[in-house]
């Protein structure tokens, strides 16, 4: 091991390295953590090791989540949405029932961490578009319509200069609450064939200067039958702006925006 040079001896840890006496000789080291191996059995870590446990299950929820959304999500997020979402995700299992450690993922147990998420937190939604969107169901969530009350210069408060168009994308994800499994030793779905399955829809272009009134984008889910309870729905609404030149229209990437507006 290194000794400690020098006039000053120091004593704990600083930068990474640990400083300490070893049978009277000024020891230093590079920190090290436990082992994986330590953290699964020593009683000392049992709460690191539940803390793993669950982040783990708000990654693969996060993971899930924008898998569902595909090419969707891609285009409106930033760099550190992953994150973000999983941070949600964790608050998420914090609400769930069960022991620390091994509680249950399932969206619809706090679905407000959820609903206002936005894809790209420095382009919120609500604050490029005004008017409030409804969302309602139909056939036992099958059928999902989200409904724009309103459309016009007034409520467009952040379009780009240069900007003709508007166009809104409505987004699903269905996810299956998941639970710890020892076997697995990681979460698992409970309803697998329900487990990311997305789906979008994308009004056509609207004239910015011109008003629209009650636009309506319709979703439906995958399943014919009764969506089960351990099934959450997720709804998502974006917003783009574009430009149209001689007859094609261009995407203005400089404001856009989409964020999760229900749970169902």
């Amino acid at each position: 091991m290194p000794k400690q040079k020098g006039l000053i001896k120091l004593k704990g840890t600083l930068n990474g390295v640990s400083y300490y006496q070893l049978n009277g000789v000024d020891i230093s080291r590079r920190a090290v953590g436990p082992s994986k191996e330590r953290i699964q059995t020593d009683p000392a870590f049992v709460n690191v090791k539940h803390n793993n446990q669950e982040f783990g299950g708000a990654s693969n929820l996060s993971k899930t989540i924008r898998q569902g959304l595909g090419e969707t999500a891609k285009a409106f997020k930033d760099s550190y949405m992953a994150s973000r979402l999983t941070g949600v995700c964790s608050k998420i299992i914090q609400k769930g029932s069960g022991t620390h450690g091994q509680r249950e993922a399932h969206v619809n147990n706090n679905p407000e961490a959820l609903i206002g998420f936005q894809l790209n937190k420095n382009q919120a939604f609500n604050q490029i578009y005004t008017a409030k969107p409804r969302v309602t169901s139909h056939n036992n969530h099958n059928n999902i319509t989200i409904t724009i009350p309103k459309i016009s210069e007034k409520h467009l408060i952040k379009a780009p200069k240069k900007t003709t168009h508007v166009q809104f994308t409505a987004a699903l994800c269905m996810v299956s609450k998941t639970q710890w499994q020892s076997q697995h030793q990681s979460y698992q779905p409970v309803q697998p064939e329900c487990h990311g399955i997305g789906t979008s829809q994308q009004t056509v272009p609207l004239l910015c200067k011109i008003e629209h009134t009650n636009m309506q984008l319709q979703l439906e889910t995958p399943l014919t039958n009764q969506n089960p309870t351990s099934i959450a729905i997720t709804v998502w609404l974006g917003i783009q702006f574009l430009s149209l030149q001689d007859t094609q229209f261009k995407p203005v990437p400089s404001v856009k925006a989409m964020q999760c507006i229900a749970v169902l």
